[in-house]
């Protein structure tokens, strides 16, 4: 018996790039897939640590092509925030900048914005919900700090009312002497800043682990594929 093969011209070339397309659309899926995940995981282990859900978020990624398929496609991951994202993957410590000896380090007690940029700050807008700065303060109070130093560091004290539905309100002759039926409040110094040389980060965040996991994760699922 003999077999006739029949040669058609163009044919092998357009099964190789069915062939490849489909490897490429695989390679790619395994790409995004991982690069999800993995920026998944880089969120969860901020809220984890105990640094929020907004700085979580700001772990962005973009697979590339961003569109089409590649037999080599990237994973790019990156923090829309990274100088605070690095200080707790390498524990930074923070010093003062422009010339400052300390640290202010706001309480539980320093109210917090209701709006953003409600008071005209030297140090420029901050948003919604974040501490007031020192001076922000002591306008929301209308008084100034009262500073005592002991053992290298500084207290921040403010004198102030109670507020009747908890906080604390401006020490006003109102409030002082009662009024409207009310009973007097009496001012006194609430700790609001404390003040220090420097601030250590702990090392909360691990790049390296999460990233070498995913690359293993790439790799094994692409062995196992086409073995």
């Amino acid at each position: 018996m003999k077999i006739k093969a029949e040669y058609r011209p163009g044919s092998l070339t357009k099964l190789l790039q069915v062939i490849e397309g489909e490897c490429a659309s695989e390679i790619t899926q395994i790409m995004r897939e991982e690069t999800r995940d993995l920026t998944l995981e880089l969120r969860d282990q901020v809220t984890s640590a105990g640094l929020g859900r907004r700085l979580a978020n700001t772990w962005r990624a973009e697979v590339y092509p961003k569109s089409d398929r590649s037999l080599n496609p990237a994973g790019y991951i990156w923090s829309a925030a990274p100088e605070i994202i690095s200080s707790y993957i390498d524990g930074a410590t923070i010093r003062p900048v422009n010339g400052g000896k300390w640290l202010w380090i706001p309480t539980k007690a320093v109210p917090r914005r209701r709006r953003a940029s409600n008071y005209a700050s030297s140090l420029g807008k901050r948003s919604r919900g974040t501490a007031m700065t020192p001076e922000e303060v002591e306008l929301h109070f209308n008084a100034e700090f009262d500073i005592a130093f002991e053992g290298g560091k500084g207290f921040a004290f403010i004198d102030v009312v109670s507020g009747l539905s908890g906080g604390y309100r401006q020490a006003t002759a109102g409030r002082l002497r009662g009024r409207r039926g009310m009973a007097p409040r009496k001012a006194k110094p609430v700790l609001m800043f404390t003040l220090v040389k420097a601030v250590k980060k702990p090392r909360l965040l691990d790049l390296d682990g999460p990233t070498r996991r995913a690359a293993n994760r790439i790799a094994a699922r692409l062995n196992a594929r086409w073995r």
